[in-house]
């Protein structure tokens, strides 16, 4: 069956849409032929919705070397020219270089389009959950700030052990000790039946209600 052409309208329904990261990068993933034949002349707008929502959907699905991989076919005119896919380079390093606190200010600062909202705050959600498993599993012992900083939460609130910010820890059954201001965290398992996803965590933890800039 023909799929049908590859429009602004259908993109947008695609991003905004609550369809699970696997469907989203199937679906794509058959427009990357269409987005090729496009990119001679095609509309330079729509190509970077496209290349754009792509990228981020490979980092939804933890794809980051597909990601990578990615942007070596967009048309590098218009990687090099169009702003979100400036900052989708401008993300791709920082997650590669695991700068935890980078990752935050680029899906968090950077002047993201509204259609590309949805996924942004998809991936900010996806990208805490997944750090916070991995530094659970990684650490006996954390300072409360360098802990924040992983999670993207105030560093200089936590540096004042603010009881805010050592809840969201402590609710994960993280342990705090205010003599040695240090927090032991408690790894967390996931279930190889319930794969992450950017919301399967935190339906089990409701760990990050608030998010601190």
């Amino acid at each position: 069956m023909d799929l049908p052409p590859l429009t602004m309208e259908l993109l947008s329904q695609l991003v905004a849409s609550n369809a699970p990261p696997s469907q989203l990068y199937e679906a794509l993933s058959r427009y990357e032929l269409q987005a090729c034949l496009l990119s001679t002349g095609g509309d330079s707008t729509l190509l970077s919705l496209f290349y754009s929502s792509f990228f981020l959907v490979h980092l939804l699905t933890d794809q980051v070397s597909e990601g990578r991989a990615l942007t070596k076919r967009i048309p590098e005119a218009l990687l090099h020219q169009d702003p979100s896919l400036q900052n989708c380079l401008t993300l791709l390093r920082a997650v590669w270089q695991t700068q935890h606190g980078q990752v935050y200010q680029i899906l968090r600062g950077l002047p993201w389009p509204d259609v590309l909202q949805p996924l942004v705050r998809r991936y900010e959600s996806f990208y805490q959950d997944k750090t916070l498993i991995a530094v659970s599993r990684s650490y006996e012992a954390i300072r409360l700030a360098t802990a924040a900083t992983h999670l993207g939460l105030d560093e200089q609130l936590a540096e004042k052990e603010d009881p805010n910010i050592i809840s969201n820890f402590t609710k994960c059954g993280w342990t705090w000790d205010p003599e040695s201001k240090l927090l032991y965290p408690k790894p967390i398992v996931v279930s190889p039946a319930e794969p992450q996803s950017s919301d399967g965590i935190r339906k089990a933890m409701a760990m990050l209600g608030t998010h601190a800039v």
